[in-house]
């Protein structure tokens, strides 16, 4: 253990007016271990810290400063860096999905009503490119089921996520994208979970049919759309190219020049992988984990936020109802799940009443199980892009030994508290 969390930790001590030796008999350790503890010799595993931290009766922000020291002192950056974004992530979607979002309507660029007498033309700047694909995508939108837009444009240009969302908020029914992604596939370059976020929001969409596709970059496939530019926009009327830097680009409304780039685009797609597939679930009035990892058809590990504690309260006192889910998928309804619990620390998910993300061990397969509990349906996005599985599969390997999940004193501590307030009792 660093002297950092070592002198943090004799401060906490010094204000409780506690000894080293009281608080090695309590926790159970002896004091000269306590002691190495303390000053940096030795290495305290998770558990004495939480026995410690219960012992000291610390309070939540003394807690979070705790774990944060002692996170940072894991060997594995790469796998700590992929959970604080995955919990990002989960935070996102999850507050996203079950929320009607008010796009505010913003200036559109109508500058490709001056293409009229020209086969093409050369548009220079950001802000104008922006401009006329908004331009071509609400024209194209306007075809209602028939429209069809197919783009190589990458979601760091925020604003065609924005421009997606904000038409299936006005629309009924708003026709086709397809989109084609690439991807890192070496670990140093990131773990694509910025672009799955995105992807994960438009694929759940009910009135648009999204779909997206990937590739990796640097491969033959990268090869063969550079041939067409590295950045497109097709709608049935217009094909705009752009260039690397979102500069300049080349608008076309010439129908033979439209019909080399749809069937190009075509072939391309046929080459790439549909990154998202989605699936819809019968409707289930459960409470469901907000990760689980299934090892075999009967045996998963949940993890359950902390406000969800509740579920547990609820289920114990009254053994018909049900509480938290074993499953929606149909393979394992045949027996019983026989399933392990933990409970994530106070912060680290908000609700987990929309979503469950799901990692399947022999499928090797992520499953982001969302909820709609306005018009009670369930929709199941499945992943299987090796990158992103490997990720999820390292941080559901790490999260049981983890910082982000209560030790079994906690848990009792805080299914107490509730308890008492529930029988109008002050909380300890």
């Amino acid at each position: 253990m660093s002297k950092e969390i070592g002198n943090v930790l004799k401060e906490m001590i010094k204000e409780k007016n506690m000894t080293i030796f009281s608080l090695a008999k309590e926790v159970g350790v002896d004091r000269s271990t306590l002691q190495h503890f303390l000053s940096g010799k030795r290495r305290l595993n998770l558990e004495d810290l939480q026995k410690i931290m219960v012992a000291l009766n610390l309070s939540k922000d003394k807690k979070k400063l705790l774990y944060a020291l002692y996170e940072n002192e894991y060997d594995d950056c790469e796998v700590l860096k992929n959970s604080h974004d995955i919990f990002a992530l989960y935070n996102e979607i999850s507050a996203q999905t079950n929320q009607k979002k008010m796009w505010i309507e913003t200036e559109e660029y109508l500058v490709k009503t001056q293409l009229a007498s020209e086969k093409a033309r050369i548009i220079n700047g950001q802000v104008k490119i922006e401009g006329i694909i908004r331009s071509c995508f609400m024209e194209e939108m306007g075809r209602n089921e028939d429209a069809h837009v197919i783009m190589s444009i990458n979601f760091k240009h925020y604003f065609l996520y924005e421009l997606i969302m904000r038409i299936s908020c006005h629309n009924h029914r708003c026709g086709k994208i397809q989109n084609i992604i690439p991807l890192v596939n070496k670990k140093k370059l990131g773990n694509n979970l910025d672009i799955l976020k995105t992807v994960l929001l438009l694929k759940s969409l009910t009135n648009i049919d999204y779909e997206p596709y990937y590739f990796y970059s640097g491969t033959k496939i990268y090869d063969d759309i550079s041939i067409i530019v590295p950045n497109y926009f097709i709608t049935s009327k217009q094909v705009i190219t752009i260039d690397r830097d979102f500069e300049s680009a080349i608008i076309y409304e010439d129908p033979e020049i439209l019909d080399y780039y749809q069937k190009k685009s075509q072939m391309i797609l046929g080459k790439c992988i549909p990154f998202v597939e989605k699936e819809s679930a019968q409707w289930v009035d459960h409470t469901l984990p907000a990760f689980e990892k299934i090892k075999k058809s009967t045996i998963s590990e949940k993890f359950i936020a902390f406000d969800q504690l509740e579920t547990i309260l609820d289920q114990s006192a009254n053994p018909q109802k049900k509480g938290v889910a074993t499953t929606i998928s149909p393979q394992e309804t045949g027996g019983i799940l026989r399933s392990s619990i933990s409970v994530l620390r106070d912060g680290v998910v908000g609700s987990a009443k929309n979503l469950c993300i799901r990692y399947h061990v022999n499928e090797e397969v992520v499953e982001f199980i969302i909820l709609n509990r306005m018009n009670q349906s369930i929709q199941k996005l499945i992943v299987r892009e090796i990158g992103i599985v490997i990720v999820f599969r390292d941080f559901l390997n790490y999260l049981p030994q983890s910082v982000h999940v209560c030790s079994p004193e906690e848990v009792k501590n805080s299914l107490r508290n509730i308890r008492s307030v529930v029988n109008g009792i002050k909380p300890v």
